[in-house]
């Protein structure tokens, strides 16, 4: 069952909320000038083009637009309410597919009843707290089919008093979190960072349930 948020963790995630919002036009902007090609070609060797993607945490909408470009067919969550409507401005003929929603959720109450052949959450994962993990794998998993795809991007390093929560990703339990749920790693990708910022890493990897 997914709990409620604390009100620590409620606040928390309102302050790196309130963040994209006030900060979205300048960080549309930038985020979509980024050289994502590693990123890009590796959805492309692992998620079958005309499958069903949903994006957590899609942020511009770059990946969305890579995707959608690709004949893939795409939906998103968002909890900025500006990244959200920069998303059905971007995309009016299917802007009925986002939605202004954070992790975790639950599938009946987002009444988003797919059953999608993939999940990629990029940037998102270094904003959650240890003790999330295992409700935000739960809202992932209770949305796929059962030959599905996950890839999770995230950076190692990164530090900021701009009000954003940052916290260092524990992989290790991400991996058993998804295995016991029939999930298996099968790659692992490790790049710089495409804004040219030297203290960061980013860590990209792909689970499998088939």
């Amino acid at each position: 069952m997914i709990k409620s948020l604390s009100n620590y963790e409620a606040d928390r995630k309102m302050t790196t909320t309130d963040y994209y919002n006030i900060n979205a036009i300048q960080l549309i902007d930038r985020y979509n000038n980024t050289n994502m090609l590693s990123l890009h070609q590796l959805l492309l060797n692992h998620i079958p083009k005309n499958s069903t993607v949903l994006d957590i945490g899609f942020g511009s909408g770059r990946d969305l637009q890579f995707l959608y470009d690709n004949d893939y067919i795409v939906w998103g969550i968002d909890p900025s309410a500006k990244f959200v409507a920069n998303a059905k401005s971007r995309f009016p003929e299917i802007q009925n597919k986002f939605f202004e929603v954070s992790v975790p959720f639950d599938k009946g109450t987002l009444k988003l009843n797919k059953e999608f052949d993939a999940v990629i959450t990029i940037a998102m994962w270094m904003h959650l707290q240890y003790q999330e993990y295992e409700a935000v794998v739960e809202s992932i998993v209770s949305v796929l089919n059962s030959s599905a795809t996950v890839v999770i991007s995230y950076s190692e390093g990164y530090r900021t008093d701009d009000g954003r929560y940052f916290e260092n990703v524990d992989l290790e339990n991400i991996i058993k979190l998804f295995k016991e749920r029939g999930f298996n790693l099968v790659e692992t990708i490790i790049n710089g960072d495409s804004l040219k910022r030297d203290t960061l890493t980013w860590i990209t990897v792909v689970f499998k349930n088939d």
